[in-house]
């Protein structure tokens, strides 16, 4: 699922509106919906961690649904690929 979609679900799911979850976070309601409608790639970090405290989701969610790794595992990408392919390793087709 795309990342505006993910969140668009996510916000909903909550009742809340573009306008609260944009003054939530503290950006345009305008900026949120181009993101909602997939008109703008997923936000730079600090919106992603105040959007994830805003809808009560972990922060590693909303990384995963922009397909994206958390600023702590950027630094470790080769050690975060290694440990993923050792666990599925088995399940390959």
């Amino acid at each position: 699922m795309a990342f505006g979609k993910y969140l668009r679900r996510e916000r909903e799911e909550r009742q809340m509106t573009l306008t609260e979850l944009a003054r939530r976070v503290d950006i345009s309601i305008a900026y949120l919906s181009r993101i909602d409608r997939e008109r703008e790639n997923p936000p730079p970090d600090r919106l992603m961690k105040a959007l994830a405290r805003a809808l009560d989701l972990p922060a590693d969610d909303l990384y995963a649904a922009a397909r994206r790794l958390p600023p702590d595992l950027r630094a470790r990408t080769n050690d975060v690929i290694a440990v993923y392919r050792r666990q599925y390793a088995d399940r390959a087709p």
